[in-house]
Order: structure tokens, then C-alpha cells, then sequence
């Protein structure tokens, strides 16, 4: 249901970088699922390094739980190295190199429908928005970390558990050297 759509939107993408299609290419006609909950989309590599839809057994299978594609919607890329990807390794970190590498000309595209200065001004507008989520985003975390830490101090600040694990591993060396000096004592007095 979703597959075609799915290839036409990649392969738009690959088009508008060459370098991609060139790494796709030397992997025709491998086969690589990605499951994300109940859509199953399987994809071929045609020998261009464009992909079609496919059926058959996958050389790579990347499983995306829906709540890490979610947390990557909103993090972007960086969530994407909690899916798990299985099956031969080349392909798959060509795989990997091509999706974090590859980008969306998104002005480029809505240029052709609205004219290049509206499709600036929305680019522009799009990544003001972009900015502001990402500083409201940090802003409550900050907020949160500070409310949990200074007004409900639930959770222990970073310095007071580094000062804490310095005074655990000063008391253990204190003990280990005390523990050497009865052993020692220990010695003398079995030999008078």
C-alpha cells in the first residue's frame, strides 16, 4: 500500500545525488525490509542504484520500533542508531552512509510549484520553527533538570555523585591499605 509511494519519494531523493545512486548501484539487486509496526516495506536495488518495490528474502532487515521512529522525527538522525538492522554488513553500512548523508532540497522542490522566493520564505520560515522547537525543547529540559535537582531534589546533581564516587573510592583504598597493615601486624606477631 504504502511501497510505492515509498520507492517514487527515495528514488526522487537518490536522483538529486548522484554520489548515492553510484554507492546504491554496486549493491543491484539486493533486497532490504524495513519494518516500522505493522508496514512492511520491501525494497530492491535496481542497477542504477535507484530501488523498486520487491518481495523475497531480504539481504538486510531494519526493524524501527514506532516509538524510536517517532523519537527520531523529533531528535532527527541520531535516534535512528537504536534500530537494528540485520543481514549482510556491506550493504547495510551503505545503507546507513547513504540515509544519514543523503538530504531533502525541500526549497528546491516547492520552488518548481510556488516560485523560488515563496519556496525561500518558507524554507526560511520552516527552519525558524525548526529552531524554536529544538530551544523549547532544551528550554524544558533544562527546566526540568533544574525543578528535579534544585526545588525536588530527587535526582542528585552530576558534581555531588562525581564528589560521592571520589569519597567511595578514597574509603575503599583507606580500607585496602588497612587491611595490609593488620596483615603485616599480623606477620610480626606470628613470628615472636
Amino acid at each position: 500500500m504504502f511501497s510505492i509511494p515509498s520507492a517514487a519519494s527515495i528514488n526522487h531523493l537518490l536522483r538529486a545525488a548522484p554520489w548515492a545512486l553510484e554507492k546504491l548501484a554496486g549493491h543491484a539487486g539486493k533486497i532490504v525490509a524495513v519494518k516500522c509496526g505493522p508496514l512492511p516495506l520491501c525494497f530492491a536495488v535496481e542497477p542504477s542504484g535507484e530501488v523498486r518495490v520487491a518481495e523475497g528474502n531480504a539481504d538486510v532487515t531494519i526493524e524501527i520500533p514506532p516509538a524510536l521512529f517517532m523519537r527520531a522525527i523529533i531528535q532527527g538522525r541520531g535516534a535512528m542508531n537504536d534500530a537494528t538492522i540485520t543481514g549482510d554488513t556491506a550493504f547495510a553500512q551503505t545503507l546507513a552512509y547513504v540515509a544519514q548523508h543523503l538530504q531533502w532540497d525541500f526549497e528546491e522542490d516547492l520552488s518548481k510549484l510556488v516560485g523560488d522566493i515563496a519556496a525561500h520564505r518558507v524554507g526560511r520560515a520552516a527552519r525558524g520553527l525548526g529552531a524554536w522547537a529544538q530551544e523549547s525543547t532544551n528550554g524544558f529540559l533544562q527546566m526540568s533538570k533544574d525543578f528535579w535537582t534544585e526545588e525536588r531534589p530527587t535526582i542528585a546533581k552530576s558534581n555531588e555523585v562525581g564528589a560521592f564516587i571520589a569519597a567511595v573510592d578514597e574509603l575503599r583504598d583507606a580500607a585496602a591499605r588497612l587491611e595490609k597493615r593488620i596483615e603485616l601486624l599480623a606477620q610480626n606477631v606470628r613470628r615472636r
